[in-house]
């Protein structure tokens, strides 16, 4: 089995601005789908979600599927996800071009489902 490697990521700055410190991750990626740790401060912003979707998944007109998670144990990571971090999930986001349809999903344990949660 090959070795994935954790990238660290950077939203992009305005112009004319320094870029941000990177405070995501992205943890690893298995096919389509992506693995993103988040600080726990922010994790019940969907603004900020809505700002990493729109950076990861920049082509609307693609498939893309993303799994978010905090990590309040600070345990290192690695992928696949240790399980303190795969028992921190915070947000499903799903975008199929295939179906034309998007999809955002809060974790139940956050208590911020709209609808259904997962």
């Amino acid at each position: 089995m090959g070795c994935l490697l954790a990238a660290i990521v950077t939203l992009p700055a305005a112009a004319g601005e320094a870029p941000p410190a990177a405070d995501w991750q992205l943890a690893g990626r298995l096919g389509l789908l992506q693995f993103i740790v988040v600080p726990e401060a922010s994790a019940r912003d969907r603004a900020y979600y809505e700002r990493i979707i729109d950076t990861v998944c920049s082509d609307d007109t693609a498939s893309c599927f993303l799994r978010f998670f905090t990590n309040a144990s600070g345990v290192a990571m690695s992928f696949p996800l240790p399980d303190a971090v795969l028992a921190e999930p915070t947000v499903m986001f799903q975008r199929s071009a295939k179906h034309r349809t998007e999809q955002f999903q809060w974790s139940c344990r956050l208590g911020l489902a709209e609808s259904a949660c997962f």
